[in-house]
């Protein structure tokens, strides 16, 4: 059949001799002596091949350059529905703070238990957001949330709290797209609101100087992901919260090139300092980053490559002395950097029991085994992108130590803090700090 019809239409030459036209080919006799009964049928097949499976769907390729024509639409991790704002500082009202505490997470989600169809013995944990319950016309839902929060704050307190996943930033008119955005994730049960007040307030004032955006989310509106209540109360399983809080601000500021991610337990001491011109600039990312570094120091097998550039680098770490460190990293908001988060972030990771570090022995995993990951990560030193606090420290120190804050470097870090209580101490410690070298400043 292809033959036939693929193929060059061969026709019998006018002859002027007294045997008028030569006689067609034997196909051309089998088509003509085709029994109209199944000329049906073959009308049947024909169509069936080309409106269902398509074998000629490589032509139509080679003038859509081979990308896909249509998209689904985005939206938020939890739900389908989206309120605009055009302040490019979106973080949730801190002050709601007690309130949270006093609702508990029990009443922020909803926790169900169910059992598997496949494996009817089994149990399982569900949490799941109360966006889910929403009516699925906005206007009906927010005069049902309006009537609500007519009754108590508290009920101000649990709809703010589920609608912060909603909300996408579009400038107005006169504004214009902030290429960086610092995200920071925010746990209401860790930190006093004097505390949370003063990790909020750093990094508006730092985005306010630099012309940068603002991404802050609770910790506890990314229980629907973790599935698991408990994951907040371990240190380790925690730091998952970072991956989730950067891809929700990557479909909040959709236009934004970067995504600077640093961690509750550390302050900005240098607001001065342009993260493009100080990291992110191919001229300065080059000479700043560690080539044939091992990915687990200081003797691993595997290191980053030797030829790497600076301008395809999607993903910018820094390490202890001992292994990768994720408190503070940057991502680059292209198709790889995003897809680079997907994998680190897919439930398999998440959910896998040998882990000890959580994302960061997940991200190890990753770079020693997906060779092209790899070649889009770089490592950096951690005093350019978190410094650590230390109780004891001399300035002698600055020049030969790698790891520990010392004044003047831009980013501090206190993830290694026992307690609550111990975290908010040296929170108070460094924000005094910052506070007195702006009053010389000034």
């Amino acid at each position: 059949m292809f033959g036939v019809s693929g193929g060059p239409e061969f026709k019998p030459r006018y002859n002027k001799s007294k045997n008028g036209f030569l006689p067609l080919p034997a196909t051309f006799n089998r088509i003509r002596t085709f029994p109209r009964k199944n000329f049906l049928g073959l009308i049947v097949v024909i169509i069936f091949f080309w409106f269902f499976l398509n074998p000629f769907h490589f032509i139509g390729s080679l003038f859509t350059g081979g990308e896909f024509t249509h998209y689904p639409p985005p939206y938020p991790l939890t739900s389908t529905q989206t309120i605009v704002t055009n302040s490019k500082y979106i973080y949730p009202p801190i002050e709601q703070a007690p309130l949270l505490r006093e609702l508990t997470v029990h009443k922020l989600v909803k926790e169900s238990r169910i059992r598997d169809a496949n494996f009817p013995e089994i149990e399982k944990n569900v949490i799941t957001s109360l966006n889910a319950f929403d009516d699925p016309d906005p206007i009906v839902q927010k005069q049902k949330e309006a009537e609500e929060n007519a009754i108590s704050n508290l009920s101000v307190a649990k709809n703010t709290f589920k609608n912060h996943d909603k909300v996408v930033f579009k400038p107005g008119k006169n504004q214009n797209y902030p290429d960086i955005i610092v995200v920071t994730a925010v746990d209401f049960e860790k930190y006093t609101l004097d505390g949370l007040t003063k990790i909020v307030q750093n990094r508006v004032d730092y985005a306010h100087n630099q012309g940068y955006g603002v991404y802050i989310r609770w910790y506890q509106e990314f229980l629907p992901i973790l599935n698991s209540l408990t994951y907040l109360q371990l240190k380790e399983k925690a730091k998952w919260v970072r991956i989730y809080c950067l891809r929700a601000a990557m479909f909040s500021f959709p236009e934004a090139k970067w995504f600077w991610y640093i961690d509750q337990d550390g302050l900005i001491m240098d607001l001065s300092v342009d993260l493009e011109e100080y990291i992110l600039n191919r001229d300065s990312l080059e000479p700043l980053m560690l080539r044939e570094q091992a990915i687990i120091p200081p003797n691993g097998a595997i290191r980053t490559y030797k030829n790497a550039k600076a301008e395809n680098m999607r993903l910018i770490i820094t390490q202890s002395d001992s292994k990768v460190e994720t408190q503070s990293l940057i991502v680059k908001s292209d198709p790889i950097g995003k897809s680079i988060l997907e994998i680190w972030g897919n439930p398999l990771f998440l959910n896998y029991p040998n882990f000890p570090y959580g994302p960061d022995s997940a991200l190890t995993h990753i770079l020693q085994w997906h060779p092209y990951v790899l070649s889009k990560t770089t490592i950096i030193k951690s005093r350019l992108l978190s410094s650590r606090h230390a109780e004891k420290n001399t300035p002698d120190n600055a020049k030969t130590n790698t790891q520990n804050y010392f004044d003047g470097d831009f980013i501090v870090t206190w993830a290694d803090c026992e307690s609550p209580g111990r975290c908010e101490k040296v929170l108070d410690k460094y924000h005094q700090k910052l506070k007195d070298s702006s009053t010389k400043a000034t």
